[in-house]
């Protein structure tokens, strides 16, 4: 058994993690609870357009970037660029995100233009390091003074890491996140699912296992050591040259499978983390989540609105087939989101009255997220609340997501420390 190892999750960290440690010799199962693989990555098909679950940005200089070039999986999309308007109270801006738009906005005066252009180019080359124990709050306040700095600040850290917690989220980790946004981003082409495809592809050639639709309910150890998961609706049948899955015995149906292993990787979120294995003193984590409506159109009725942020609101609106290969031709798919829970439906719906008059005659499909996970985990101020490791304390137990602490946040915490388990689960033989 020491070869094979049960990962639990089909998302973007158990597929990587997969093709990492079957390229590297292992015997690897993927169980996932779903019927289709992805989790949050997936992409919806609805009448040729292609919907991402809320609007999604991957971070050309990230760790996904390096893990998914390291694996061979291409990432084609369009890079936007940051050509819209700030919103602020019922005025319209032209929108601040680079030199020039600083320079030329009519937000500012010639003193906070100045200082805004100062904070950016520091943003650019900082070490984010030193300020890991402050508040973005706490940071914003020791550096601008000009309220409408301020308030762009805090809207650029909400585009970057999609947290609108300025309160309680660490200054390093968004100046770091902030600074990589500032790089450039992808919207992929036909979407994230993209991605899990190639991903999917990669494992299985490289020899993975996949059992969809099935629920591993708990992660069994003894002495500090993993000796096996705990399955839902398989048995299995022991002997001493292979291991194979049967059927479950249907007139019990509450009884349990017990699969042996001594390695087990867990690819899924911190809640069921802690339902699979309980006595582990898992940290405690706080969601970062978002309202997005997403609205496929027929066309847009005005092509140069394609983005807009609020700097007194946590509003966005960008239109991401106009970068990326997502709708028939002519169509357009477009996400309005507020950061946090407490956007409402009427409330995005008038954002788009503004920007796309006329978008209502115009509509394909829609669909309504209140309150989307984009984040299991709001990463806060050093002492306050720390982020697991991928290594735990129980021998052969592993952990990757983008709860974990090992480089970055979001989709790029998730790739860096399914890498890192990988690389722990090769290095321990």
């Amino acid at each position: 058994m020491s070869k094979n190892v049960i990962i639990v999750g089909g998302g973007l960290a158990g597929l990587s993690a997969a093709v990492y440690l079957a390229r590297a010799g292992r015997t690897v199962t993927i169980f996932e609870r779903r019927r289709y693989l992805g989790g949050r990555a997936v992409t919806h098909l609805r009448h040729g357009y292609r919907f991402n679950l809320g609007p999604h940005a991957f971070f050309r200089a990230g760790h996904g970037w390096n893990v998914l070039r390291e694996l061979g999986i291409p990432v084609r999309g369009g890079v936007p660029k940051v050509r819209g308007f700030g919103m602020l109270g019922t005025q319209r801006f032209k929108f601040p995100g680079s030199l020039w738009s600083i320079l030329t906005t009519s937000l500012f005066g010639l003193k906070a233009k100045m200082q805004m252009l100062a904070l950016l180019l520091r943003i650019r080359g900082i070490d984010p390091k030193p300020y890991a124990s402050m508040t973005v709050r706490e940071w914003i306040d020791a550096n601008a003074s000009d309220e409408r700095v301020r308030l762009l600040l805090e809207a650029l850290f909400r585009l970057a890491t999609y947290s609108n917690r300025p309160d309680l989220q660490s200054a390093g980790s968004a100046l770091a996140q902030l600074r990589l946004s500032i790089r450039g981003v992808v919207y992929i082409d036909e979407g994230w699912q993209k991605i899990v495809d190639s991903l999917h592809s990669a494992a299985v050639a490289s020899g993975v296992n996949f059992v969809t639709s099935s629920r591993v309910v708990s992660v069994d150890h003894e002495g500090g050591a993993v000796r096996g998961v705990e399955l839902g609706g398989l048995e299995v049948e022991d002997r001493k040259d292979t291991m194979s899955l049967v059927m479950p015995d249907m007139s019990d149906p509450d009884k349990g499978t017990r699969i042996p292993a001594d390695t087990v990787l867990l690819a899924v979120d911190p809640s069921t983390a802690r339902e699979l294995v309980r006595d582990v003193d898992w940290p405690e984590t706080t969601a970062v989540v978002m309202s997005s409506l997403d609205i496929a159109l027929s066309k847009l009725p005005q092509p140069h609105n394609t983005f807009a942020l609020g700097l007194d609101k946590p509003h966005y609106f960008s239109v991401h087939s106009a970068w990326a290969q997502l709708t028939p031709k002519g169509g357009a798919l477009l996400h309005v989101g507020y950061y946090g829970d407490g956007g409402t439906e009427a409330e995005l719906e008038a954002l788009v009255d503004e920007l796309q008059p006329g978008w209502r005659d115009l509509v394909v499909h829609r669909r309504f997220l209140p309150a989307m996970t984009v984040s299991n985990a709001l990463v806060q101020p050093d002492g306050v609340a720390a982020r697991t490791k991928a290594v735990t304390p129980v021998r052969g137990l592993y952990v990757a997501g983008d709860w974990v602490d090992e480089g970055g946040i979001l989709s790029d915490a998730a790739f860096a420390s399914a890498r890192a388990a990988a690389k722990a689960i090769i290095a321990a033989g």
